[in-house]
C-alpha cells in the first residue's frame, strides 16, 4: 500500500503548497489534507520588520480540488471551510463569525465586495464560486484506517469516536490536548490507541517559534498524537505548511515543511535569521 502524507493548515498559501507537492515522496503517496485551506494573513512578523506573502484562496482550493478529483486524495473539512458552507446556506451568525475570522480579507479575493449576507451567499452559490461550495459541502470530517485517525482539530475524550459532536471535531482545543483541560498543562493520554494527526492550532502558540510540528505523548509508551499546523499565513515569522508522511501502519517516513517556497526538513529548528529576507 502507498504511504500516507498528512498536510496541515494551508490558509491560502498556494505557492508553498505547490512546492510541498513537488517533493517526490509526497507526490508518490496518498495525501490527506487536514482542513483550513482559506483565510490566511499576508503578514509575516519578525522582531525587527514585517514581510508580506501572497494569499490565494481560489488557487489553493483549485489545487486541492484537483488532487481529490484526479488523484483520489482526501480533503477533510476545517472550521474555515465550514464558515464558507454555512454562509452559503445563509446562516447569518456563521457569516458574522467568518467575517471576524478571516472572511473580511478573503471575500474580496473571491470577488465579493459587499459584506451583507444576501450578497455573499448569492456569490457563493453562483459560478465561478459554486464549484467550490459544492466541493467543500461534501468533504468528510474524519479519515481513518486501523492505525491512524486524522481530523482537523482532535476529539472529545468523553465520547466514543462514533458519538463525537460535530463542533468538537471542528473546534476543540484544550480538552483534547491537555489532561486537565488547562492551557499548557500535561498531555492527555491517547485513549484511542491509534495515532492521531490534527491541525487547527498553530504549533507556535504551544511550543514557541522555530518548530514545525508537535508530538504529544503523556508517557513513554503512549501512542503518539501529531499536531502539524505549522502556522501557515498566521503572521508568525516561521509560518509554513507541514507534511507528515507515514506508512499505513503509522511509522514515520519523512517530515517536511515549506516556508517562503523553500523546503526544509521537518525536524529542523528555524530561527529568524534563517527565514528573514537578505536585504
Amino acid at each position: 500500500m502507498s504511504n500516507l502524507t498528512f498536510i496541515g493548515d494551508i490558509h491560502g498559501a498556494a505557492d508553498d503548497l505547490t512546492v510541498l507537492l513537488s517533493d517526490p515522496i509526497i507526490a508518490d503517496s496518498q495525501i490527506i489534507f487536514l482542513g483550513d485551506y482559506i483565510d490566511g494573513l499576508n503578514e509575516r512578523k519578525f522582531s525587527d520588520h514585517v514581510e508580506y506573502s501572497a494569499v490565494d484562496p481560489i488557487q489553493t482550493l483549485a489545487i486541492i480540488r484537483e488532487r481529490v478529483l484526479e488523484h483520489h486524495d482526501i480533503a477533510l473539512l476545517g472550521n474555515h471551510e465550514d464558515f464558507w458552507i454555512q454562509t452559503a446556506r445563509r446562516n447569518d451568525f456563521i457569516a458574522r463569525t467568518w467575517q471576524a475570522n478571516g472572511g473580511l480579507a478573503t471575500w474580496p479575493k473571491l470577488g465579493i465586495t459587499k459584506k451583507d449576507l444576501a450578497t455573499i451567499a448569492h456569490a457563493l452559490n453562483q459560478p465561478p464560486l459554486q464549484q467550490y461550495t459544492d466541493f467543500l459541502s461534501q468533504l468528510p470530517i474524519i479519515w481513518q484506517n486501523e492505525s491512524i485517525l486524522a481530523v482537523h482539530v482532535g476529539i472529545c475524550w468523553e465520547n466514543d469516536l462514533a458519538k463525537q459532536h460535530r463542533d468538537d471535531l471542528l473546534w476543540i482545543r484544550n480538552d483534547y490536548f491537555f489532561a486537565d483541560g488547562r492551557w499548557r498543562g500535561t498531555w492527555h493520554e491517547n485513549e484511542l490507541g491509534r495515532i492521531i494527526v490534527t491541525g487547527h492550532t498553530p504549533v507556535q502558540t504551544i511550543v514557541g517559534p522555530g518548530y514545525g510540528y508537535l508530538e504529544m505523548k503523556a508517557r513513554v509508551h503512549d501512542t503518539p498524537r501529531y499536531l502539524i499546523d505549522s502556522g501557515s499565513r498566521s503572521g508568525a515569522y516561521d509560518g509554513g505548511i507541514f507534511a507528515l508522511t507515514l506508512t499505513p501502519e503509522g511509522l514515520i517516513v519523512q517530515k517536511k515543511r515549506v516556508i517562503k517556497e523553500k523546503l526544509y526538513d521537518g525536524d529542523q529548528y528555524l530561527p529568524e535569521a534563517e527565514i528573514a529576507k537578505r536585504f
